[in-house]
């Protein structure tokens, strides 16, 4: 089990597979993190619009649809508010062009999958170097 600060970092959690996203939502909930799960890119918009002031991190699956890919994060990208909350994707398989692709177009960083705990564990650092750069500004 990991253990995580208590702030507990909101995950918004976007996988087609379903098996996968709820594999991911509980090694995430494992690791002491508040996770919304969807499966689609229209719903990753929907949760933000409703709940984007609250969500942490974004955690995309990067084998979505290359244009589903992009709209996740230019949607991020071009809104002043939401543009602070990191999104990380999420690779099933070792495809450089799709990482760097992403990471070219506002993804701070990508994980492997199967994840581990190890990995997870981890994401709270994104949480913590957001937050401190919105206090420095």
């Amino acid at each position: 089990m990991c253990l995580v600060n208590t702030s507990k970092p909101k995950n918004l959690l976007c996988d087609a597979n379903v098996n996968n996203c709820r594999e991911v939502a509980t090694l995430l909930r494992g690791c002491s993190y508040q996770v919304t799960s969807v499966g689609s890119t229209p719903e990753v918009i929907y949760v933000l619009n409703c709940e984007g002031a609250s969500i942490d991190i974004v955690l995309a699956e990067a084998d979505l649809p290359m244009a589903n890919c992009m709209k996740i994060l230019k949607y991020i990208t071009q809104d002043q508010e939401l543009r602070r909350i990191p999104v990380i994707m999420l690779v099933a398989r070792d495809n450089i062009s799709m990482i760097a692709k992403c990471l070219m177009h506002g993804a701070v960083d990508y994980l492997m999958m199967p994840l581990g705990s190890n990995g997870l564990f981890n994401l709270w650092t994104h949480v913590w170097r957001t937050r401190r750069m919105v206090s420095i500004n």
